[in-house]
């Protein structure tokens, strides 16, 4: 006999549920999964085209579904009737609609929203009941598969291994910024929403589920990439140390890819801070300088890549992370020890320039940028300049000039490429040649 799967919920559907378009009562409901009005539409017309046995039953009654041709500019098309009864749309509705599961999605979905929804994966036995709305739907191979897979699809049977609060989701198209992620046990890398699979993705390490994500009218996620958003949000926030330690030691999963190319979030969490003393963390993209350090430790090494752990390293300082020393504004940088030759050009340069009546005040520290653009550096707060390594070999010249440009940042508290410091440039030069020519503006 042919095996069924029966959806049923409490009271009796009106037939026009199945003939108005665009008509939903649950739209403005938050606690609802419905919202385009179309979901039992498209799950006729789908299961009419491709052959699908279905049975619909309003309490006693069994509502009746078939088909007459019509023809429109010389295309044939069948409209679908109810109960005798022409409705205004064809088999060929939601054309997007690719597979069989998607019926099961919005008449469950449906049900669940009706309330009372119970679900019987497979029966033979085909009945109305009084009072109840009964759907049967035919038990194709492909709908055992999800039935066989259901934790894929939905979430109700599911328990979360853990719910990270508070993540930055707004790029998945919610009008919230945050929202509470669920994350379970990896199926095949399914995102839900409201319980329902919305996109699945091999890459990630785990499933998820969020409440609020924009959708198409096929119910898949418009904007599933913004879940790198969230990643990097849960990942800077330390929301679960677990969940970190296996995105850092799986650095091809989705997860870990988004903290090389995403630094939108919100808070980088004190924890990393910990996290630096019990674990060896290197920029993944200097990693083969400190391949000793990495083979003598005697703690678990993780590469971080560079943008992450300059933008994590900004916000706490404290964090130990080999090859991201010093950060400075958006720039990074290591300390170096000074060589003879070093010592010797400084020294020289600073005298050459106290004898013409400028004086650098201010510690000089060698370093090893991230950019070779970067020839120095001023530390505004600390009063300190950094110096590359690679200044001194372009001579004393260059040395001059770049200590003079960071010494000015520092006695004017302006940054690079300000309006602040181009003014207070050209008002030391305009007071220099007012001494010189004691001509006074």
């Amino acid at each position: 006999m042919k095996k069924y799967i029966l959806i049923q919920n409490e009271g009796e559907i009106e037939s026009n549920s199945f003939e108005l378009i665009g008509a939903s009562t649950k739209r403005n409901d938050e606690t609802k999964i419905g919202f385009f009005g179309s979901g039992l539409k498209y799950s006729i017309a789908f299961m009419m085209r491709n052959g699908i046995d279905f049975k619909v039953f309003s309490g006693e009654t069994e509502l009746s579904f078939t088909t007459q041709k019509e023809t429109l500019k010389q295309q044939n098309f069948e409209r679908i009737c109810i109960n005798g009864k022409p409705t205004s749309y064809t088999t060929t509705m939601g054309p997007t609609w690719e597979h069989q599961w998607f019926v099961l999605r919005e008449i469950y979905c449906n049900a669940i929203d009706e309330g009372s929804c119970q679900l019987v994966k497979s029966t033979e036995m085909v009945s109305p009941s009084s009072g109840k709305t009964r759907i049967y739907i035919e038990l194709t191979d492909n709908l055992q598969s999800v039935i066989d897979n259901w934790n894929a699809y939905f979430t109700d049977e599911r328990e979360p291994k853990v719910i990270m609060k508070d993540c930055y989701t707004s790029y998945l198209g919610a009008k919230i910024s945050t929202q509470d992620v669920k994350v379970y046990k990896k199926t095949k890398g399914s995102l839900f929403r409201k319980g329902v699979m919305i996109h699945s993705d091999e890459k990630y390490l785990y499933d998820y589920e969020v409440d609020h994500a924009d959708i198409n009218e096929d119910r898949t996620a418009k904007q599933a990439s913004g879940m790198q958003y969230a990643f990097v949000s849960m990942i800077a926030g330390f929301k679960n140390q677990d969940y970190v330690l296996n995105v850092l030691r799986n650095s091809e999963s989705a997860e870990y890819m988004a903290i090389r190319g995403t630094t939108n979030y919100s808070v980088v969490s004190e924890d990393w801070v910990q996290f630096s003393n019990d674990y060896l963390l290197v920029v993944r993209e200097s990693s083969a300088k400190y391949a000793k350090q990495i083979a003598d430790s005697p703690k678990e090494c993780f590469l971080l890549p560079s943008s992450f752990a300059l933008d994590i390293k900004k916000d706490r300082p404290d964090i130990i992370i080999l090859g991201m020393g010093k950060v400075i504004g958006d720039m990074s940088m290591e300390e170096i020890e000074y060589t003879p030759k070093m010592q010797f050009l400084i020294k020289e340069v600073k005298a050459s320039l106290k004898e013409m009546g400028y004086d650098v005040p201010y510690e000089i520290i060698p370093a090893e940028f991230k950019s070779d653009k970067i020839l120095g550096r001023a530390d505004i707060e600390g009063k300190k300049i950094y110096i590359a390594d690679r200044t001194f070999e372009m001579g004393r010249r260059e040395i001059a000039m770049t200590l003079m440009e960071e010494c000015e940042h520092i006695r004017s508290g302006a940054e690079d490429e300000t309006r602040q410091f181009q003014t207070h440039i050209f008002s030391q030069w305009l007071k220099s040649m007012e001494d010189n020519n004691g001509l006074f503006l």
